[in-house]
């Protein structure tokens, strides 16, 4: 995958190679957002100082620093010193960051303790609930993100790799984009074994006529409509669902004949005769986390990097899911990251258009990254801003300025991967956004099992009005070879 070109109608790269940045140009309402404690004071720097270094070195865009404790002065005076930015700490109410007092306090204490038996990453950690809960419902709330229209998610202790040299956010305007990412992965199972039901309940309450982007998570089970659609669960090819239309029908008519005796048995297909014995002792099929035949397929954007509106969240809409989805306890019963919370309702709110892949952004958090290969055209040459904090002190850069050899179809500027650099694209969901943002790219047709189950029950009629023997028709690949199906 990280090989190939990644662009279509519906989205594509920004910026291929370098540009030569505009300092002057206008800025969005905009401001790098991090929650971190004063302890992450080492992590913090890292960050920014890998920020400022490919891309806010240019463009200046402030930061914003949330926690649920005052920050210290040292760590304020600190963080000031490592940008030319504004700076602006804001402390989280308590009522954000706690669950609310009415929970049962000994069923938290029991959940979280019974996710860290069961090893579920992060499971036992109450501090890692807060945190999920206080990004899927409460993080754009504050005063100082709320008062921008898009935000930059910013995690202690990550790193870029490619410089940025021209504006995300204005970017992202002039193409009516309002969600960004760089990595798409799959979630852990038994981290969020109830949300997808919770959203589809919510989904049902609401009415809510879905967006485009939903097809990202699902497995949509919808092979087949009508009335009977359930007798074909997991059956996904036409020509196995027009057979086992064929076949039940075949067997109804076995069963209503009068005075069935031998000779009916015997000439009847035996292959018909052992699957109805089957189906007499087959239990159905369960599914753990189905609702309206579509499962989650688990692939989330990694929000801890996020380029986003934040009027996706402050809407009425999400404001309502993240109520239903809090009431419901499964922030503390279960460990629901803000991740696929996240993902769901921009699937649920946006259309696949109005999401962009920052694939030219090199980027590492904890043990994944993506590193894009660099560009064969646009390779200019490095050139610190005027305004750098760090311009009188360059030894930092040195690292940077031998950037890896420009190769095919790659689009960075002047990215440098890490040795041993294992790509996240050829191991994510990333295969679903390319699919699904291709031109070419065709939803789903469910095949109408009543209007098939109509044909078929006449042609096997004329078929046996004919001399044919019941259970040996095959008219279901009669009208695949004729073109009948659509």
């Amino acid at each position: 995958m990280s090989e190939r070109i990644i662009a279509s109608g519906i989205d594509g790269p920004f910026q291929i190679g370098c540009a030569v940045p505009n300092p002057s140009q206008p800025r969005a309402s905009a401001a790098f957002v991090m929650l971190s404690r004063n302890s992450e004071l080492d992590g913090v720097l890292k960050s920014m100082a890998s920020m400022e270094r490919h891309f806010n070195q240019w463009y200046n865009y402030p930061w914003v620093f949330l926690n649920d404790e005052e920050f210290t002065d040292e760590f304020k005076e600190t963080v000031k010193k490592h940008t030319s930015a504004e700076v602006e700490f804001g402390t989280i109410p308590k009522k954000e960051w706690d669950f609310d007092e009415s929970i049962d306090q000994e069923e938290f204490g029991e959940s979280i303790h019974s996710q860290g038996d069961r090893t579920i990453l992060y499971g036992n950690l109450a501090s890692y609930h807060k945190m999920c809960r206080f990004y899927s419902g409460f993080f754009y709330k504050h005063e100082l993100v709320q008062k921008r229209d898009w935000y930059w998610r910013v995690e202690p202790d990550v790193e870029f790799y490619c410089d940025i040299t021209y504006d995300p956010f204005i970017e992202m305007e002039k193409r009516r984009k309002k969600y960004g990412f760089t990595v798409i992965i799959g979630e852990l199972y038994y981290t969020v074994p109830g949300l997808f039901r919770e959203t589809r309940a919510f989904i049902k309450k609401s009415q809510l006529q879905l967006r485009n982007a939903w097809n990202l998570f699902i497995s949509d089970s919808k092979f087949t409509r009508g009335g009977n659609a359930a007798d074909y669960e997991g059956l996904h090819d036409p020509r196995d669902i027009l057979r086992e239309i064929e076949d039940n029908l075949s067997i109804k008519k076995f069963l209503k004949l009068n005075k069935k005796n031998e000779k009916h048995v015997s000439e009847f297909n035996p292959r018909l005769l052992n699957k109805l014995a089957e189906k007499s002792k087959t239990l159905p099929i369960l599914h753990e986390d189905r609702m309206d035949r579509e499962d989650y397929n688990l692939c989330h954007f990694w929000s801890n990097f996020e380029i986003a509106r934040t009027d996706i969240f402050n809407s009425p809409l999400y404001e309502a899911y993240f109520e239903h989805l809090d009431k419901s306890g499964g922030f503390y019963k279960e460990r629901w990251g803000d991740a696929p919370v996240h993902s769901l309702a921009v699937g649920m709110l946006l259309d696949l258009n109005e999401i962009h892949y920052f694939r030219d952004i090199g980027y590492r958090h904890a043990n994944f990254a993506h590193c894009p290969r660099n560009s064969e055209k646009n390779q200019l040459r490095y050139k610190p801003s005027e305004t750098y904090f760090r311009l009188n002190d360059l030894d930092q850069d040195k690292r940077w300025l031998r950037p890896d050899i420009p190769q095919k179809n790659g689009i960075g500027c002047r990215c440098r991967c890490p040795d041993n650099h294992k790509e996240i694209e050829n191991a994510s969901c990333l295969k679903d956004w390319v699919d699904k943002t291709a031109q070419n790219y065709k939803p789903l047709q469910p095949l109408d099992t009543d209007y098939y189950r109509i044909i078929i029950d006449e042609r096997i009629d004329e078929y046996l009005a004919n001399g044919g023997q019941l259970g040996y028709s095959n008219i279901a690949d009669s009208l695949l070879n004729e073109g009948l199906v659509r």
